[in-house]
């Protein structure tokens, strides 16, 4: 086991409900994976450009870029 923290420790029930699905046969994850290649290759495309995105705002001290993307999350999270 090479995990660097004890995340165990800090989690909590909704955390497990969300990751149960990591415990299926990986040799259906890696069918999936593979099969969906192109689209789940743009989709960590796209969010690698969003992380990016705050991680430069944060470094740059960019509150309102910040804000930005809270005030687009908040939205986003209320038509779900």
């Amino acid at each position: 086991d090479d995990q660097k923290y004890e995340t165990g420790k800090y989690i909590g029930d909704s955390f497990r409900d969300l990751t149960r699905i990591a415990n299926i046969n990986e040799d259906l994850w890696d069918e999936l994976f593979m099969n969906n290649k192109q689209y789940l290759l743009a989709s960590i495309e796209r969010f690698e450009e969003q992380l990016d995105l705050l991680k430069n705002a944060i470094r740059d001290n960019d509150d309102e870029t910040l804000k930005a993307a809270f005030r687009k999350s908040t939205k986003r999270r209320e038509h779900l």
